[in-house]
């Protein structure tokens, strides 16, 4: 008997062996990711596709900062993702704008509603993570990664009062998808990279906000993955972290999985690589990605996905070509 796509996922995270290689597949929808329907409709017609072993939600990427009041250029068609037209934040005294929002309404509401008719469409229950920014990657996003670090040297108890309000609307988002069903959290953070923030700093303004949110959520969920984005991954400060799975760019900016199981025992997601590096590939390569993932793990503890997210563009016989080298992993 095959097993099921949650068996196969709580076998991956306890390092036990699959019967395949587990995996998941995903991308934004720009233009259509902002209507309920639309998004839940879009996510479980991929995962039946491609008979994905987990959902990773994709509300589109600025859902956690729309409500502070940013106007948002969109483009046109399916392919490009909406961008800030113009920051929040500029000068240090404007962290004062960043108040606590209810993390049930607005744009937060528009998450859940897709989340809520996702799950009404089922007819399996697959593993479900809902997307959670961590609070400092919200507050990046209300301007960049540099003013914000320089806010913080400038005057870091104001930076740290709207940190505060950050966390608070992040963890009543998280806790309703929870009480919608979510198994867990695909946590994602842009500011535990090595080139941006000092070792103190980061523990004082990263660590901290991230722990009080993963801890909040630790005992009512099962499947969490810190997916570190970017450059030098601060991957070896986070091993306490209380996820059970690590995500991050292992095959563009690295460290090679190999190394990073030198030091930690959690599971890895990834394996391949992301946006337009990953559709410059040619068809051999991307087999090959997948195939060396597979025997690497020996189908323990790791789980097949994109080190960050497909590109919108990448051709349906990608995401098919995947599938067919997943399914050709099986055990005999």
């Amino acid at each position: 008997m095959p097993m099921t796509h949650r068996q196969r996922i709580e076998a991956a995270l306890s390092l036990s062996a699959t019967d395949r290689l587990p995996y998941s597949m995903w991308m934004h929808f720009p233009n259509r990711d902002r209507h309920p329907r639309h998004l839940a409709e879009l996510s479980l017609s991929n995962q039946k596709r491609y008979d994905l072993d987990f959902i990773k939600f994709m509300p589109y990427g600025l859902f956690s900062t729309a409500d502070y009041g940013i106007d948002l250029d969109v483009a046109p068609g399916y392919h490009s993702p909406p961008v800030i037209h113009e920051p929040l934040i500029r000068k240090v005294e404007d962290w004062d704008k960043v108040r606590f929002l209810p993390g049930t309404e607005g744009e937060y509401a528009i998450v859940l509603e897709a989340q809520r008719i996702l799950f009404s469409m089922m007819d399996e229950r697959v593993p479900f993570l809902q997307t959670l920014f961590s609070p400092m990657t919200t507050a990046a996003k209300l301007c960049s990664r540099e003013i914000l670090a320089r806010h913080i040297a400038e005057d870091p108890c104001r930076v740290r009062r709207a940190l505060e309000n950050i966390t608070a609307t992040t963890l009543q988002f998280a806790k309703a998808s929870i009480d919608l069903g979510a198994d867990g959290f695909f946590f994602a953070t842009q500011m535990s990279t090595s080139d941006i923030l000092d070792a103190p700093t980061h523990e004082a303004f990263v660590k901290k906000y991230d722990l009080q949110i993963l801890e909040a959520i630790a005992r009512t969920t099962w499947f969490n993955v810190l997916h570190v984005h970017g450059a030098h991954p601060r991957l070896r400060e986070a091993q306490d972290y209380p996820v059970q799975a690590l995500s991050w760019h292992d095959r563009d900016d690295g460290p090679s999985m190999d190394e990073a199981r030198t030091f930690s025992d959690k599971a890895f997601i990834g394996g391949m690589s992301w946006g337009k590096n990953w559709i410059g590939k040619t068809e051999q390569a991307v087999s090959e990605e997948v195939r060396e993932v597979a025997a690497r793990g020996g189908g323990r503890g790791v789980i097949l996905g994109p080190g960050c997210v497909i590109d919108p563009a990448t051709p349906e016989e990608r995401l098919s070509l995947v599938y067919r080298t997943v399914l050709e992993t099986a055990r005999a």
